[in-house]
């Protein structure tokens, strides 16, 4: 493997392992967290991992940002299932949000990406997953634990569309525009 390739994948881990941490920060200690429900902003870095790396990236800082966290700061027994969630949360933000290098996008498509992209997550993989490996962990009927899950989430598809596309015009296009994607130059 020649020098800038090497360095290439170096800046990229690098990054990545940054956003490890900022997620584990987000989820961790800045949330409010009840049995059921969690509530932080841990879905940003995975956003942005998803969006300046693509799928397989989105979904390994997921992972290992869950599995870190549950480890090094637990709240509660660890349950391989969520890193599962989390991890399709990442893949889900890669496969939407990820543009190619030369690929242009209208701010319309992007702002319709980032709302399909969290949809989907909030809806199936939150709302149908998560309430799966919440019920299976607890021992709880899946119908008796979906009614706050399904407020909570539908409350949270635009909140969080708004934020991803906030930390998109004022942080990824700027970070682009200007050669600061780790990796992309």
């Amino acid at each position: 493997m020649n020098h800038a390739k090497t360095r290439k994948h170096v800046q990229i881990m690098v990054a990545c392992a940054m956003l490890v941490a900022i997620q584990i920060v987000l989820v961790r200690f800045v949330s409010i967290q009840t049995p059921f429900q969690r509530l932080s902003f841990g879905f940003l870095p995975l956003a942005m991992a998803g969006i300046f790396f693509g799928p397989g990236y989105g979904c390994a800082v997921a992972a290992v940002a869950d599995f870190l966290g549950a480890t090094l700061f637990p709240t509660g027994p660890f349950w391989p299932g969520f890193t599962i969630v989390t991890a399709c949360s990442g893949l889900v933000y890669g496969l939407l949000l990820h543009e190619k290098p030369g690929s242009n996008w209208s701010q319309r498509k992007r702002i319709f990406r980032i709302v399909l992209a969290v949809a989907i997550i909030d809806i199936f993989v939150h709302i149908g997953l998560g309430t799966l490996n919440l019920a299976i962990m607890y021992n709880k009927g899946f119908l008796a634990l979906l009614p706050g899950r399904v407020a909570k989430n539908l409350i949270m598809i635009p909140i969080e569309s708004a934020c991803i596309t906030a930390m998109h015009m004022m942080l990824v296009q700027p970070m682009t525009r200007r050669g600061m994607v780790p990796g992309m130059n």
